[in-house]
């Protein structure tokens, strides 16, 4: 009784440990995505006002007129 009462608890040990592991994983997926959104935004603003001042340098350029 006492070794299968041993397996049983190493057997909770390792389960314990596994779902641990799991959560941890789970965390820095959710940080890596976090970050990578905020990533993607700074570049979604930097083309942003990258446009911007283009069409504003091509406005001067034709006078102000709309082709």
């Amino acid at each position: 009784m006492t070794s299968q009462s041993q397996g049983i608890q190493q057997l909770l040990q390792a389960e314990k440990r596994a779902a641990e592991r799991v959560s941890e994983a789970r965390k820095r997926k959710a940080r890596r995505l976090k970050q990578a959104k905020e990533e993607a935004q700074v570049e979604i603003e930097q083309y942003r006002i990258e446009r911007e001042r283009e069409f504003q340098s091509q406005q001067r350029t034709v006078g102000g007129r709309i082709l």
